[in-house]
């Protein structure tokens, strides 16, 4: 690739991770700022966190979506789910009631299984396989960046012009994101139609346990994670009294930690190995996890306590990536999105769980329930999910 083609398209990745940030953004807001949607819309807190959890099984209609942009082309899918994404904002900006909150989160966790991979397929046909990780995990940086940016600005927002400004201004920007999107990435087909079929996918699936495995991982570590995010406000506003603008920011304290763990995961795995490294950052989690409600007796010592359980849980997921696709390599699509869909799976079930626990047992219960997600999920990665490994017989030949 030459400087000129590098530049440009180092221009689109900046284009694309900056739209994909408003999703993640749109998608995370929901954890610190839980508490004054509550608010505006004169409902429980743990109304909201109801809401929070349907809208996770969006994400296991990822399956259906993941051949669309091999029909369709990279660019109209990415534009589309961005055009959705908008809309969805947009309407719970005008029409502000509980079930309109409810189908706009929804409508932001069905444009982010539209949109990733549509995104990640246009970087893997334009990046050669020895440097696509790194450009990945650079895509990857929008998911911290929803906390560690975009939270602050969403607290402003809300601050300075009520719950329902958060979604409006999201919903401009993704707009905008619309445009520029649109002006500079080139119009792409896919080389053929075809696709696999749901019910060759299934095939796949029931073929190889290590997918089995693979899921039950995902969705155990995804529900511990779930599980200690989902009351985030709740308890940080409960026991410090922090104000929206202070929630913001200490939200911001998780967003560093998921950088942190990014670049961190991307040079640790392929130099010590994956599971190695996966496996000890888990089993730190799960301490982390249990230890974690008992840091509440000062503002700071909490902050750090979730900056080490971020820290830890993005190392292994970011880490586990490489892993997971190659457990079946020749059918990687189909493991990924699989695997998509048992990470919204555990996130649902997280929320409901975390939500439940807060109020019956307070924040101790979901440490609790946290370490004993991650350590299951840590044994099923360390006994059953494992690299594909085939036998190759060598041929002598004689010329």
């Amino acid at each position: 690739m030459s400087k000129q083609k590098e530049a440009h398209f180092m221009t689109q990745l900046g284009v694309m991770t900056l739209a994909r940030l408003l999703i993640n953004t749109g998608l995370r807001m929901v954890y610190p700022f839980a508490p004054a949607f509550a608010r505006g819309l004169g409902v429980p807190v743990a109304e909201v966190y109801r809401l929070v959890a349907l809208r996770s099984f969006a994400g296991l209609l990822s399956p259906l979506f993941g051949p669309l942009s091999e029909r369709y082309g990279r660019k109209p899918v990415m534009l589309g789910s961005m055009a959705l994404f908008a809309a969805g904002c947009l309407v719970v900006a005008i029409w502000p009631t509980y079930w309109v909150l409810g189908a706009t989160l929804s409508i932001i966790a069905l444009s982010k299984v539209i949109y990733d991979p549509a995104m990640q397929s246009y970087v893997g046909e334009r990046v050669p396989y020895a440097s696509r990780g790194r450009v990945l995990s650079l895509t990857e940086l929008s998911w911290a960046g929803a906390l560690l940016i975009g939270a602050p600005a969403v607290s402003l927002a809300i601050t300075r012009q009520g719950w329902r400004a958060s979604f409006f201004w999201l919903a401009i920007a993704g707009m905008i994101a619309v445009v520029i999107l649109w002006r500079f990435l080139p119009r792409t087909f896919a080389p053929t139609p075809y696709g696999a079929t749901l019910r060759a996918a299934a095939g796949v699936i029931k073929q190889h346990r290590v997918i089995w495995a693979a899921m039950a991982y995902v969705t155990l570590s995804m529900a511990a994670n779930e599980t200690l995010l989902i009351v985030f406000g709740d308890w940080m506003e409960s026991a410090f009294g922090l104000s929206l603008v202070a929630l913001g920011f200490s939200a911001g304290v998780i967003g560093g930690a998921e950088v942190i763990g990014e670049l961190a995961a991307g040079v640790s795995v392929d130099r010590f190995g994956k599971r190695p490294v996966i496996i000890t950052t888990g089993a730190l989690s799960v301490l982390a996890n249990f230890l974690l409600p008992f840091s509440g007796v000062s503002l700071p010592l909490v902050l750090a306590a979730y900056f080490v359980v971020f820290l830890l849980f993005e190392i292994t997921v970011v880490g586990g990536v490489p892993l997971l696709t190659e457990i079946v390599p020749a059918a990687r699509a189909v493991v990924m999105s699989t695997v998509l869909a048992a990470a919204a799976l555990g996130r649902a079930g997280g929320a409901w769980l975390g939500a439940t626990l807060f109020v019956k047992m307070g924040y101790v219960g979901n440490g609790v329930a946290a370490a004993v997600l991650m350590g299951t999920a840590v044994v099923i990665l360390a006994l059953w999910v494992r690299e594909y490994k085939t036998i190759e017989i060598a041929e002598s030949t004689t010329v």
